[in-house]
């Protein structure tokens, strides 16, 4: 069973209560920033180890959590929408770049009851447009005089906002940033990160197979699959992160579930969404994920050469393995899954196209077909490796 680790640090009022912990990525047991890690993965999980493997009231007790934001989730606001408002102090960081779609992000945020802070605040200009709407202003003293400082607070009351320190090491500091009437202070004077880390709880299974269900279900809207996908933070990231790959060749960013379920279309993102499920089943290797993403690719690409429906195709791929994914018959692992009467036929009695298709996978993958026959014109061997470089390059967006 794997492991997960969270820092916080306390954010102390002047009178020395707990204002709140700002919440801390971490990536082992070492006290410290994983500096290869980008900031968007960072954020994903801290906020999935705050809110389901810890549980904010067990982080934080009755304080705020500070967590920090990259332009991602703030230009996709519906990212954060485990996090319960009146809870946080929602960071942006110091190098997002203000765009009107940030400015509308944060006013997102603000209007659903999360307060708003400027991290690391040194650059008047470039944060203008959010200086109107921040509620909490953080200032690294390392950056700043203590003239500079105190000018700041001072603007920071004209204003109604409200003034954190971090960085502070020594009383002395703490005794002279107090008097320039600071309301709250971060620091190693008061207290280093603490880790926070635990054994990952095993995804449930039943959970995970409802939820395939439900993206499965033929009946549902793309509104409705855009919602399932809302509910789940690492779901709506990798989501996005899929969908604004290189691989998809798409002219604009996707910056909202709902705009990438729209783009990738009904089936798609159906197909998308089971293969993240699957992929959360985390005690299989991630040779077995590779395994299903090449199934899929082969499947859909025969298909399209046959003039079947290549997005069928692309799930019965997908769910041939669903088996192995679930520790069951083929039977019984589709038992809660919403698929067809053929599809079902297909992945549990081997009959039709599909079967043919996993006859095919099978040789190649054992290596004991190379040139199969009765294939026709097409190269069934060209698509198998085809779908073997696009499952490489595929698997990568799963973390």
């Amino acid at each position: 069973m794997s492991a997960f680790y969270i820092a916080r640090q306390p954010i102390l009022c002047a009178n020395g209560e707990t204002y709140g912990y700002e919440l801390l990525y971490r990536s082992s047991d070492s006290n410290a920033y994983d500096p290869s890690v980008d900031g968007k993965t960072a954020t994903s999980n801290v906020l999935f180890n705050a809110v389901v493997e810890v549980g904010m009231d067990n982080l934080v007790g009755n304080g705020l959590a500070f967590v920090n934001l990259t332009d991602d989730f703030l230009v996709s606001p519906d990212l954060l929408e485990l996090l319960p408002p009146g809870r946080c102090v929602l960071e942006v960081l110091e190098d997002v770049v203000v765009t009107d779609e940030v400015v509308a992000g944060v006013e997102k945020l603000i209007a659903k009851g999360h307060v708003m802070a400027l991290d690391d605040f040194v650059d008047k200009e470039q944060f203008a447009r959010l200086l109107p709407l921040a509620q909490i202003i953080k200032y690294d003293i390392t950056q700043h005089s203590m003239e500079a400082l105190k000018a700041y607070r001072l603007e920071d009351e004209a204003a109604g906002r409200r003034s954190l320190v971090e960085r502070v090491e020594t009383h002395e500091e703490f005794e002279e940033l107090s008097s320039y009437g600071f309301h709250y202070f971060q620091g190693y004077f008061f207290a280093k990160p603490k880790i926070i880390s635990g054994a990952k709880l095993p995804a449930n299974r039943v959970a995970l197979v409802q939820l395939m269900a439900e993206i499965n279900n033929p009946d549902s809207t793309i509104q409705e699959l855009a919602e399932i996908v809302e509910r789940d933070v690492s779901l709506g990231v990798r989501t996005l992160k899929y969908i604004n790959s290189p691989m998809n060749g798409l002219r604009v960013e996707v910056t909202s579930i709902q705009h990438a379920a729209v783009m990738l279309g009904r089936e798609m993102i159906s197909n998308w969404v089971t293969l993240l499920v699957m992929s959360q089943m985390d005690d299989r290797p991630t040779e077995v994920i590779k395994l299903a993403l090449t199934r899929a690719r082969f499947c859909q690409q025969v298909a399209e050469k046959k003039s079947l429906n290549s997005a069928t195709y692309f799930t019965f791929g997908l769910l041939s393995l669903l088996d192995v994914f679930m520790g069951q018959s083929m039977q019984d692992a589709l038992g809660s899954v919403a698929v067809s009467e053929d599809l079902h036929d297909e992945l549990v009695n081997r009959t039709g196209e599909g079967g043919l298709m996993l006859d095919l996978l099978e040789g190649f993958e054992t290596g004991s077909v190379i040139n199969p026959e009765g294939a026709g014109e097409i190269n069934m061997g060209q698509l198998y490796q085809s779908a073997v470089a696009w499952s490489e390059e595929t698997s990568g967006l799963l973390n």
